[in-house]
């Protein structure tokens, strides 16, 4: 289980974060903006398609009953109060009947009620002709009476079939109307409701991410401020152990060493020697560790491979605990890179040495892609990730504060087999190759 420590949280973040919800959330709206005046153009267009044809064929049945009268007034002519004076204008209104009904009939071709106004028009054609044929052959008979009001029935079922298709067409085209109309308000409230639940979601984690958020930016504030006096703390505590080590070693050494030169007679000059000369390689230890105390000059001199082996080896024999250090870094960093990573594995030891039991430690620096990863493991009791997380330990703090301030991230796992892994990861800078005399990670400087 990994845990990222290197998240910057900040105000920008926060403010991308809210942009991004409420973008998303506008970009729904607009999407049901949209889909509804594409559906609004559809219904209109169909609606218009409909109601022009009704019209075309409301205008048609008006002629064709306007025409059916005029017929039913030659029929009504022909069989009550027949003239031959009237003749020619009986056979007129008969030839105007027909023609207009066959041009409704042709103006019709094109709608759903064509074959019942071909039928129409055929029927009044029929009807026509028998009407001419009972004027021009003057027979006033039984048989073709009943022909001719044969022929003017079939004009009338023809006309009452299309008035009655009308009249369910218009139904029909009523009831598809509505029903569209209930469809496009069904999938509008369809869609304003998933935009209204996808908004409020989206509110939600907007929300969440910016506490979140927040709530980060105040660790991370929190942190630095455990850093800033980390740091002032560890000025004055590397102030008062240098002045106790020059004072109370090098101060007491330097004394010994001019009592003993005051005192030296010339029959103990061999004894007096001898001690002056062990007191001086004390001084000189100390002044070492005093100055390895405050920057090793091994990182200086040969890189951080030779100074990460010179810690393990020092811890080693410091602590008894084995280190096993492993390089495949072949190239010197950066010198603020070499310094952050060097300080990491430094105070990683010194936590492993007083918190974790450890026996074996294993210290791994190589560089991967574009990035340098120092990973050190052991096999001591471990620690819960939130409790590393939560750790008020100014020595985790300031671990993760070089991570980032290398630009890199520090995660903590726990392997199966127990311990703990300290992994580091930052960007990879390396120092530049400058002329041997010139470059200040030359060793001898």
């Amino acid at each position: 289980m990994n845990f990222l420590w290197s998240r910057h949280i900040t105000e920008r973040t926060v403010l991308r974060v809210l942009v991004v919800g409420f973008a998303l959330v506008l970009l729904l709206l607009g999407v049901v903006v949209f889909i509804a005046n594409r559906t609004t153009r559809e219904i209109q267009a169909d609606a218009e398609e409909l109601v022009g044809e009704e019209l075309v064929v409301a205008r048609l049945l008006n002629e064709v009953q306007a025409e059916e009268l005029a017929l039913a007034s030659v029929l009504h002519h022909l069989v009550s109060d027949y003239s031959r004076s009237n003749e020619s204008r009986l056979l007129e209104n008969l030839a105007q009947a027909d023609r207009a009904i066959a041009r409704a009939a042709q103006l019709a071709a094109n709608t759903s009620e064509a074959p019942r106004w071909r039928s129409l028009s055929a029927s009044v054609t029929a009807f026509t002709a028998r009407a001419g044929a009972f004027i021009r052959d003057q027979d006033r008979s039984v048989e073709a009476r009943k022909l001719l009001f044969a022929s003017h029935e079939a004009v009338l079922r023809d006309v009452r079939a299309l008035v009655e298709s009308a009249t369910a067409r218009a139904a029909t085209v009523e009831q598809v109307l509505a029903g569209r109309s209930l469809s496009f308000v069904s999938e509008s409230s369809t869609l304003l409701g998933a935009s209204f639940v996808l908004a409020l979601l989206c509110a939600a984690l907007t929300v969440r991410l910016a506490a979140n958020a927040l709530r980060h930016m105040e660790w991370q504030a929190a942190e630095l401020n455990q850093v800033s006096w980390q740091m002032i703390r560890s000025q004055e505590e590397a102030a008062r152990r240098f002045s106790h080590e020059l004072h109370d070693e090098l101060g007491q050494s330097l004394a010994a060493i001019k009592a003993n030169l005051t005192a030296l007679k010339p029959e103990d000059s061999g004894h007096r020697r001898a001690d002056c000369i062990h007191l001086v390689d004390e001084a000189i230890s100390n002044v070492r560790e005093l100055s390895q105390l405050l920057r090793p000059v091994m990182l200086d001199d040969f890189g951080l491979d030779a100074a990460l082996r010179w810690l393990a080896e020092k811890f080693s024999l410091r602590t008894s605990i084995a280190v096993e250090c492993e390089s495949t870094l072949g190239e010197r960093l950066a010198d603020e890179l070499e310094t952050h990573l060097f300080r990491i594995a430094q105070e990683a030891l010194t936590n492993v040495a007083r918190h974790s039991g450890a026996t074996r430690v294993q210290i791994r620096l190589f560089s991967q892609r574009s990035n340098v990863h120092l990973a050190i493991t052991d096999n001591g009791r471990g620690m819960a990730i939130p409790e590393v997380r939560t750790s008020p330990s100014l020595g985790m703090v300031g671990m993760r504060a070089r991570a980032r301030q290398a630009g890199g991230e520090l995660n903590v796992s726990t392997p199966e087999g127990g311990g703990l892994t300290i992994d580091v990861t930052v960007p990879a800078v390396y120092a530049p190759h400058d002329d041997p005399e010139e470059n200040p990670h030359s060793a001898g400087r």
